[in-house]
C-alpha cells in the first residue's frame, strides 16, 4: 500500500460570513509576485504598482456609473483582484449610498477570501540564476511569511532553480536536496536548513507526507520480538513510532486535536485502535511542530501489510490584524468594532498617575474550540497605548473573562509620558478548523 493523504476541501468548511450574506462559496487561487532581491531574479515590469491603483481607482468610479451593468461589472472586477485591494479599498471615501453598500459588499468577500486563503498552503512562485541561498530563502519568505534559514557556507551556495505555483514544503525539500542539507525545526516559528550527514537521504524507516500547510513525519523509533521468533512475516510484535506534525512557520496554532488513529489491515478492517478518542494537544510557545508516539501491540503479518490511519484537526487563528480604539469621551463607552468573524470592543478606559488601564474583549462567531481549554495561546495577543510622539506596549494583563467563544482582558499600561489618545489590540480576524486524515503504509516503517 503506497502513503495515501487526503485533505479535506477548504470550501466544505462552515463560512460565517459567506453564509449571513447568502452566497455560495467559491475557490479562489492566488499567486504572489516575486520580491525581486537582485538581478539575478526574474521579475515584473517596473511601474506597475502606480497603474494598478489607478485602475481600483477608475473600478471605484464606475460603481457610480448611470448604467447597472456597468457598476454590477466594476464590482465583479473588483472583487476578482483579490484581498490584496483591501487597503486600497479602506482609504475610499463613497461618492454615494449605492457605493457605499457595493465597497462592503466587496470588502466583506474579500475578507472571507482573505481568511481561507491563509489556511491553504503557501506556494512559490520563483526562477534563479546562480543565486545564494540565503537569498533565495529571504525571497521565499517575502512570498510566504514562512522564516526558512541557512548559515555559514551552506548559506553562501549558489543556487539555480525555478518554481512555478509549488507547494511551499516541496520547495524547501527541493533545496534540501539540492544542497546536500535538511530542514531542521526550531522553537521561534522558524526552520533551518542545515548539511545532512548522508547527502540527500531520509532516514531508511522515516515516510512524510504533506497535508496543506501540515507536515506528517512518522519514524519507527523501537522494535520489540518476542524469543524464539525469527521471521519478519509471522512474528508477534510491539513497535513504537515517532510522529512529528509540522506547519508552516508562519502559523500559529492555538490547539491540535490529534486522533483517533487506527491500525487497518490491506483488506481494510480495523486491525488495533491505537487511539480511541480525540486528544487535545495545545501549543505552546513559538514552536512550528509537536510530537507524539504511538504504540503498536502484537503485530503479525496483517498488520505489517496494513497501515496507520490517523486523522487530525489543526485549530487556525487567522488574519491577526491591529483594531484601533480613540481615546473615548465621557460615557462613549462601550464601543464596538465587527471584521470578519470578530467583534472587538472597549469596555473601560481609566487613566491615573501616568497610569493606564484598558478593558478590551473578543468575541467570535465561530471559535473552532479554540477556547475550550483556555491554553493561553491568547496571552500572546499584543496592546500598546498611543500618545503625541510616542508607543507603549502593556506592562501587566488581567483576565476578566474566558469564555468559550472569547476573552476579555484588562492591558495596564505604566509609566506612559503623556496624555493616552488611542490603544491598538492585534487579535486574529477569524478561527479556522483545518481537518485532514493520513495513510501511512506499515511496511515501509519497519522492513
Amino acid at each position: 500500500m503506497l502513503p495515501r493523504w487526503r485533505l479535506w476541501p477548504f470550501h466544505q468548511f462552515p463560512d460565517l460570513l459567506l453564509r449571513r450574506a447568502g452566497m455560495a462559496l467559491c475557490t479562489v487561487t492566488f499567486t504572489v509576485s516575486l520580491l525581486v532581491l537582485e538581478s539575478g531574479f526574474s521579475s515584473a515590469p517596473s511601474g506597475i504598482e502606480g497603474d494598478f491603483r489607478e485602475h481600483i481607482r477608475r473600478l471605484v468610479a464606475a460603481l457610480d456609473a448611470p448604467q447597472r451593468s456597468v457598476r454590477d461589472s466594476a464590482e465583479k472586477e473588483l472583487e476578482s483582484l483579490g484581498w490584496r485591494i483591501l487597503p486600497e479599498l479602506s482609504e475610499v471615501v463613497p461618492s454615494s449610498p449605492e457605493v457605499a453598500l457595493r465597497l462592503a459588499r466587496i470588502r466583506e468577500r474579500l475578507m472571507a477570501q482573505r481568511i481561507r486563503q491563509e489556511a491553504r498552503e503557501s506556494r512559490v512562485t520563483l526562477t534563479v540564476e546562480q543565486v545564494s541561498l540565503k537569498e533565495v530563502l529571504n525571497a521565499i519568505q517575502s512570498q510566504t511569511g514562512n522564516s526558512v534559514t541557512a548559515r555559514g557556507e551552506l548559506a553562501e551556495e549558489r543556487i539555480s532553480a525555478s518554481y512555478q505555483d509549488v507547494p511551499f514544503w516541496k520547495v524547501i525539500d527541493d533545496l534540501a536536496e539540492r544542497t546536500r542539507a535538511e530542514v531542521r525545526l526550531q522553537t521561534d516559528r522558524s526552520m533551518e536548513l542545515v548539511r545532512a550527514e548522508v547527502a540527500g537521504q531520509f532516514p531508511k524507516n522515516r515516510q512524510v507526507i504533506d497535508v496543506g500547510p501540515v507536515r506528517v513525519s512518522v519514524e519507527k523509533a523501537s522494535s520489540v520480538q518476542p524469543r524464539g521468533e525469527s521471521s519478519v512475516l509471522t512474528a508477534s510484535r510491539r513497535i513504537v513510532l515517532n510522529v512529528t506534525l509540522a506547519w508552516e512557520p508562519r502559523l500559529q496554532p492555538a490547539v491540535l486535536w490529534w486522533g483517533p488513529v487506527e491500525l487497518a489491515t490491506a483488506n481494510e478492517r480495523v486491525h488495533q485502535v491505537l487511539l480511541p478518542s480525540r486528544r487535545e494537544i495545545p501549543i505552546l510557545g513559538s514552536r512550528c511542530a509537536v510530537e507524539t508516539s504511538l504504540v503498536v501491540e502484537d503485530l503479525g503479518s496483517k498488520g505489517i501489510e496494513g497501515a496507520i490511519r490517523a486523522a487530525f484537526e489543526l485549530v487556525l487563528p487567522v488574519c491577526v490584524q491591529p483594531f484601533t480604539f480613540e481615546r473615548p469621551a465621557g460615557n462613549a463607552l462601550p464601543v464596538r468594532q465587527h471584521v470578519g468573524d470578530v467583534t472587538v470592543t472597549l469596555n473601560s478606559w481609566r487613566e491615573k498617575d501616568g497610569v493606564v488601564e484598558v478593558g478590551l474583549r473578543a468575541e467570535y462567531g465561530q471559535p473552532q474550540e479554540a477556547f475550550a481549554s483556555h491554553r493561553g495561546w491568547f496571552y500572546r495577543w499584543q496592546a500598546e497605548i498611543e500618545g503625541d510622539g510616542y508607543r507603549k506596549p502593556f506592562d501587566q494583563l488581567e483576565a476578566l473573562w474566558l469564555g468559550e467563544n472569547g476573552v476579555e482582558f484588562v492591558y495596564r499600561f505604566s509609566g506612559v509620558p503623556g496624555r493616552a489618545t488611542a490603544v491598538r489590540w492585534m487579535v486574529p480576524l477569524a478561527i479556522v478548523k483545518v481537518p485532514a486524515e493520513v495513510d501511512i503504509a506499515l511496511g515501509k516503517l519497519i522492513e
